[in-house]
């Protein structure tokens, strides 16, 4: 029988060029490729293993509706050394999703990307 081994979440993004650099220089993702040196509007980029996709969707108008319903989770080691790490840029942290005890049995925080995609980073709790 076939087994699922990874999922690679295509997040939508407003401006190329602001969100690598807000997944870049504040959430500490390296690029790996882009569909076009010049202007490209569909990259792929990594952090610890885990890919990402992000395309740019026109108009911004529509990129924005369409991230405001965008959610992503991710499942990390130590959830106390994040937060402290994007805590150091301002307007990273969801001003809804600062680091809390969940009822369901996850300690998490949110994040916010440049477009409005929200970002959660949880670990279950034991």
């Amino acid at each position: 029988m076939a087994t699922l081994k990874a999922a690679i979440p295509i997040l939508p993004a407003d401006d190329m060029t602001r969100a690598l650099a807000f997944y870049t220089q504040k959430l500490g993702f390296k690029e790996r490729f882009r569909d076009n040196d010049q202007a490209p509007k569909y990259v792929g980029i990594e952090r610890d293993g885990i890919m990402l996709h992000l395309v740019e969707v026109t108009p911004a108008k529509t990129a924005k509706l369409v991230a405001s319903q965008t959610m992503c989770r991710l499942l990390v080691d130590d959830v106390d050394a994040l937060y402290a790490e994007f805590s150091q840029h301002d307007g990273v942290i969801h001003p809804n999703g600062k680091l809390a005890l969940k009822p369901w049995g996850t300690r998490e925080f949110g994040v916010l990307d440049p477009a409005g995609v929200c970002l959660t980073f949880f670990v279950v709790n034991s």
